[in-house]
């Protein structure tokens, strides 16, 4: 249901809602903040989704096929994870912190922009803990095995509920708020995830022009030459 939501939401905001698929950019208002926070939110989610891509949607018995093994899988996966996750939780942390303290910032945030980072941060923190929990501090978990194939399932419209009972505590959360983040997602800010701003690319110049009608005392610059 929530993968569901997840495209037909997509499908109906695009559709109904073109003007408010937007960022909302708050630039104009605050740049320091943005410059730190940003690009480690945006580079460190980027490694998170393409390591969830690689650990959920890639059999393990194709790794192995490829010459990696498991051992080599894992640790691989383990560091590139867990500083990908540090970096993805400090950035957004330090783009809360910025819309909390800047007050044209924090007037322009809305409900839903609220409810958008706080499950966000809940999304990234429990994925972080678990592989902290599992692979750090406990003697490993391989989700593989489990998680993985019971993602795949779900797309086969077969879900294999058996393959999450044994799972840990913090994988399941994880996983439960990750699909409410995906049916949330449609609603909210995040839809410019999937937007390429490609038409800059081609699109023609903008043409300013005076509406006083009077040119003024000083001459114009070489290269401003008036139009019309």
């Amino acid at each position: 249901m929530a993968l569901a939501v997840f495209v037909l939401g997509h499908i109906w905001r695009y559709r109904y809602d073109k003007f408010g698929w937007t960022t909302r950019s708050s630039q104009l208002y605050e740049r320091r903040l943005l410059r730190i926070g940003s690009p480690l939110f945006h580079f460190g989610v980027l490694v998170v989704l393409l390591g969830h891509i690689g650990g959920l949607v890639i059999p393990k018995s194709w790794t192995e096929a490829a010459g990696i093994s498991e051992h080599t899988y894992h640790i691989g996966a383990v560091v590139l994870g867990t500083i990908a996750g540090v970096a993805t939780l400090g950035g957004l942390a330090i783009l809360i912190y910025r819309r909390r303290t800047v007050g044209p910032v924090f007037s322009a945030t809305t409900r839903n922009d609220k409810a958008m980072y706080v499950s966000l941060t809940v999304t990234i923190g429990l994925g972080l803990s678990a592989t902290v929990a599992a692979n750090l501090v406990g003697g490993g978990y391989d989700y593989r095995e489990t998680i993985s194939p019971w993602f795949r399932s779900i797309f086969s419209f077969r879900p294999d509920l058996d393959l999450m009972t044994g799972a840990p505590v913090l994988f399941q959360l994880h996983a439960v708020s990750a699909l409410l983040l995906f049916a949330a997602w449609p609603f909210t800010r995040l839809v410019h995830m999937l937007t390429a701003p490609l038409g800059y690319l081609t699109r023609p110049y903008i043409v300013y022009r005076s509406r006083d009608s009077r040119l003024g005392t000083r001459p114009p610059r070489r290269g401003w030459e008036r139009v019309g």
